[in-house]
């Protein structure tokens, strides 16, 4: 710790920079350094000295014991006796594994399979497996790997730890693929819309009907006929049987005046007089007897005035 102490402070009203004073100041205490300001607004010269201190001791706690009161005394005393553990770090199996083989390594007994197994450990890391696009068909899962990628030249037996590992390493590649080439986004998409909570349409629509469920369910018979009075699908003949009002057809009353809209035209009054008097009748033999009567006279005559007709009987054939 150290502890500053500003010892002198000298002020002049009329210092310029002709002007020199010199000073001397007892230090009543060690110091190690000494720094020296001059203020010009306010005109002040002021130093600092930095002295250090003894460290506190138990002694000297003791000495000061009758002026402190018990708690206080107690508590320094255990920051002054407090001594930091010593933590010894717990090595982890891999961690022990890799001090034996070093030890054999060392003196000479290290075998092959051996020196393959410390390397492998030297590099250890991890896979996982249920994130991305596999957490919708695995669970969450991390195993131990390692990154020495040698082991094809090495003709050793994949056996007890190193056989573990060598397998480890095979389905970290085989996580690799389902991950990245045979799995899509999409399972991803999927995982995150289950944890999200999907929207469930059913209880958003709760109480809301899709139909009138009271009027399909009631117990009369009684149909609103508007729907079918209303509607140009219906012939009026069921109108009249759902006893709907009248309609107004240009000033008449269907059916009182046939329904009809008014319209006068004379060329179908004629044809109207025409399929009344002849035009609907059914022609007997002696209705075509007498056109026949009335045609031969006239054909006749055409085929008189005809040319060829003519010169045919002038001139023979």
């Amino acid at each position: 710790m150290k502890i500053q102490f500003i010892i002198a402070i000298l002020v002049s009203v009329a210092l310029t920079s002709a002007y020199a004073e010199e000073a001397i100041v007892q230090v009543p205490f060690d110091y190690h350094g000494q720094q020296c300001t001059f203020n010009e607004v306010a005109i002040e010269y002021q130093c600092t000295w930095q002295g250090t201190y003894d460290t506190f001791t138990v002694e000297d706690l003791e000495e000061f014991k009758h002026v402190l009161s018990e708690e206080v005394y107690e508590e320094e005393l255990a920051r002054l006796t407090y001594v930091e553990p010593i933590v010894i770090p717990q090595l982890t199996q891999n961690e022990k594994t890799i001090q034996e083989l070093e030890l054999k390594l060392v003196d000479g007994t290290m075998k092959t399979p051996d020196a393959v197994l410390l390397q492998m450990l030297r590099d250890l890391d991890e896979c996982q497996q249920g994130l991305g696009n596999s957490s919708a068909i695995q669970q969450e899962r991390t195993f131990v790997i390692s990154q020495y990628d040698h082991l094809e030249i090495f003709n050793v037996q994949m056996v007890g730890q190193l056989g573990e590992l060598s397998l480890a390493i095979e389905e970290c590649k085989a996580q690799q693929v389902l991950e990245h080439q045979i799995l899509t986004v999409a399972y991803k998409h999927f995982e995150d819309a289950d944890r999200a909570g999907n929207f469930q349409h059913l209880e958003s629509l709760k109480g809301i009907s899709a139909i009138p469920y009271e009027q399909y369910t009631k117990s009369d018979f009684k149909v609103n006929t508007n729907v079918i009075c209303n509607s140009h699908a219906y012939p009026q003949s069921y109108k009249d049987t759902m006893g709907c009002p009248p309609i107004q057809y240009d000033g008449f009353t269907y059916p009182e005046g046939n329904g009809l809209i008014s319209y006068y035209s004379p060329i179908i009054e004629e044809y109207t007089f025409f399929m009344q008097d002849y035009g609907n009748k059914q022609a007997t033999l002696h209705d075509k007897q007498v056109q026949a009567n009335i045609a031969e006279p006239i054909a006749k005559e055409l085929i008189e005035d005809n040319l060829f007709y003519q010169n045919k009987i002038k001139y023979g054939d």
